[in-house]
């Protein structure tokens, strides 16, 4: 049996290219996305719709990364802290400018952790925190934390909540959930059922 064809942009596998929903947001603030490898070709990853989505966006790949790459007088890490400044109040009370860099840590709680810990100069960054106001909708995925994301609602809410413009980003939020839609119309019902519909509520009722 030959391999399955792949989109070479969206590097989903072609049946499942979400390259027509794509559009393009010209942001303010650059995003850099440090992705762990094991989320670089996996089929319900989302940081690639960043990539694609924003003219201001890079993804690097690794578990170790080069300080000298970063403008570290001028970037924020995006992760949850006492220290954290929420994204809504950074432009009162820092002086973010065009050339601020955002940076996003791809991969599950455990790997984006791992990034954070084998890579010291991201420790010293001031930290960026999100305002959410509604569970995510990564239904295909789980989190050990009621407050996770998906990349891409993360980098959806941290654009919005800087430009105070939300209407701007939803893009994102549409390709991600045709993404969603699609992996789940190819799941047997009883298997999404079992282990996500079934497992969501089982979380709520221990909760």
């Amino acid at each position: 049996m030959g391999k399955r064809a792949i989109c070479e942009r969206c590097l989903k596998a072609a049946s499942a290219c979400i390259c027509a929903t794509i559009q393009s947001i010209d942001n303010q603030h650059f995003l850099h996305i440090l992705q762990d490898p094991s989320e670089e070709k996996k089929a319900i990853g989302t940081a690639r719709i960043l990539d694609l989505s924003l003219t201001r966006a890079k993804i690097s790949v690794g578990e170790l990364f080069d300080p000298s790459l970063f403008v570290l007088d001028n970037s924020y890490l995006v992760f949850p802290g006492e220290s954290a400044i929420a994204a809504d109040r950074l432009c009162e009370t820092k002086n973010i400018n065009s050339n601020s860099q955002f940076i996003l840590l791809d991969g599950s709680w455990k790997k984006a952790y791992k990034l954070l810990m084998s890579n010291p100069f991201l420790q010293s960054l001031p930290k960026v925190s999100i305002n959410i106001d509604k569970k995510s909708e990564y239904r295909i995925r789980k989190s050990p934390r009621e407050d996770g994301l998906s990349t891409v609602e993360a980098g959806y809410y941290l654009l919005s909540q800087l430009e105070n413009n939300s209407e701007k980003f939803k893009p994102l939020l549409k390709s991600f959930a045709y993404m969603i839609d699609y992996q789940i119309s190819k799941m047997p019902a009883d298997i999404y059922q079992k282990h996500y519909l079934d497992k969501n509520s089982l979380d709520k009722e221990e909760g």
